[in-house]
């Protein structure tokens, strides 16, 4: 079999056993349930954040022979100031590229630019969301999937598959498992968008600093806009 294909298959069954370990790692809230953990729910967004940020730091850790020696590798400041840019801008991209979705696939979203989130981020909860999380998410799809792929197939491919690996996190896919009617793709559209400027920010500046940037500042212009 081509070794190209054998790298992005590799990196497929990673996606997937990513996805169970979330799952997984996601069922403490039962165990929260059974032992009558009082108002797990006004916690749940944080404690999942930390835990799958454990569980990424872990894997990470193993991958890189237990050491997280030079992770973070220095880069040009430029590429940190284009990633925040980026981030920020991206919200804003987000409507032509929703304009395109509309009329592609004859559905109506649109986006309402508010700015009215800003009291959201006095909720502990949103450490999870534009800081925990965003780092999981670069480290294994960027540091780990995107870096493996680059030493096996052209540039091209590996931010490509790497982009549409991460948007799969973000599709329904329990809305597939389940067989239900509710099958809402269009943020898997728009992620996957994200996930090649992430993956464009990593490949140029030889850094997972500046993805870590752009995918916090995205979230959190997702949540004040």
């Amino acid at each position: 079999m081509n070794k190209r294909l054998i790298s992005i298959l590799k990196a497929v069954l990673a996606t997937l056993l990513y996805i169970v370990g979330m799952e997984l790692i996601g069922s403490w809230l039962y165990i929260a349930e059974a032992i009558e953990f009082k108002n797990y729910n006004s916690y749940y967004n944080l404690i999942q954040g930390i835990l799958q940020f454990i569980g990424v730091l872990i894997f990470i850790y193993f991958i890189k022979n237990r050491t997280f020696k030079s992770l973070i590798k220095k880069t040009d400041r430029k590429w940190y100031l284009l990633a925040l840019i980026l981030g920020v801008s991206f919200a804003f991209i987000q409507t032509p590229l929703k304009w395109v979705y509309n009329l592609l696939f004859g559905t109506e979203y649109y986006i309402a630019y508010r700015f009215d989130g800003l009291p959201k981020f006095k909720n502990i909860n949103m450490i999870s969301g534009v800081l925990l999380i965003p780092i999981a998410e670069e480290l294994f799809f960027r540091e780990y999937i995107q870096n493996k792929l680059q030493k096996k197939t052209n540039i091209i491919v590996a931010i490509l598959t790497a982009s549409i690996l991460f948007a799969s996190i973000h599709s329904p896919y329990l809305n597939l498992i389940f067989d239900s009617v509710k099958q809402d793709w269009h943020w898997f559209y728009l992620t996957i968008f994200g996930g090649i400027l992430s993956g464009l920010l990593y490949y140029k500046s030889n850094s997972i600093g500046p993805p870590i940037i752009f995918h916090m500042f995205w979230n959190i212009m997702v949540y004040i806009v």
